[in-house]
């Protein structure tokens, strides 16, 4: 009896949620100011969900990508290991898939031809919200308060970059981002909720030049594709970038 008493108890492990997709942007022509929003930069990869977990030790755990229109799969070699970057025993993250070249620009041409199938440089995830920790829902926090998790729990490395926010200057931001060659920027209202599959004017995204020009990928990439080794700093490249533009930024 006493051995009965003296066991320790393993938590059970946390439940990921069933059925989600990632919440979508309205598009708007011109950017705009605005204290009750957070503009973040936006490079125009693959939008995902990253769903880390269930695992008995944080910082482990196998990872799900859920695309735009559902679809799912287990994410590829290059992004296996972005659950040793979150201190959580489940998560689940949305962000965008890219290909950085040098400068840390999206390259639209690698990207795609790795999700084809070809070798090339590695993916990165680019994280820019926290919709689940360790068992508990978020959806309905407001962004702020999911952002600050996200912060805390996220380490960020090669194979994942927390996607920096600032409020007020949004103009400030897309005319920087357009000299950076970004896509363009989001504008996410700081007390909104997430909306799983819906297309909210919580949230706008505001394009570079012609938004049909730089269409963003929108399919997972094959199971079997190969990261191609001695390509490192890829998650440095991005916050190079993000350095470079003349703004304070939340992460700061």
């Amino acid at each position: 009896m006493r051995d009965q008493l003296t066991m320790r108890l393993e938590p059970p492990l946390p439940r990921l949620p069933a059925g989600l997709r990632p919440m979508l942007a309205r598009p708007l022509a011109e950017p705009f100011d605005s204290d009750a929003h957070l503009f973040e930069p936006a490079w125009g990869g693959a939008r995902a969900l990253a769903l880390i977990g269930p695992a008995e030790v944080p910082g482990s755990g196998d990872v799900r990508l859920i695309a735009e229109d559902g679809t799912a799969g287990p994410a590829p070699i290059d992004l296996a290991g972005l659950a040793g970057r979150v201190a959580a025993r489940s998560a689940v993250l949305d962000g965008e898939i890219v290909v950085v070249d040098e400068a840390g620009k999206l390259d639209a041409d690698e990207l795609a031809r790795r999700f084809a199938g070809g070798s090339g440089r590695p993916l990165s995830y680019l994280a820019f919200d926290l919709l689940h920790l360790d068992g508990k829902s978020l959806l309905n926090l407001a962004l702020d308060k999911r952002r600050a998790l996200l912060r805390q729990v996220l380490r960020p490395g090669d194979e994942v970059v927390a996607v920096p926010g600032i409020v007020t200057e949004g103009r400030a931001l897309f005319e920087a981002v357009s000299t950076q060659g970004l896509l363009g920027i989001r504008a996410r209202q700081r007390t909104s909720p997430y909306l799983p599959g819906v297309r909210s004017r919580l949230w706008r995204s505001i394009a570079v030049g012609d938004p049909g020009a730089a269409a963003p990928v929108d399919a997972l990439p094959p199971e079997d594709v190969e990261l191609i080794a001695g390509v490192p700093d890829r998650g440095e490249r991005v916050l190079s970038l993000i350095r470079g533009l003349p703004l304070e930024f939340e992460e700061d």
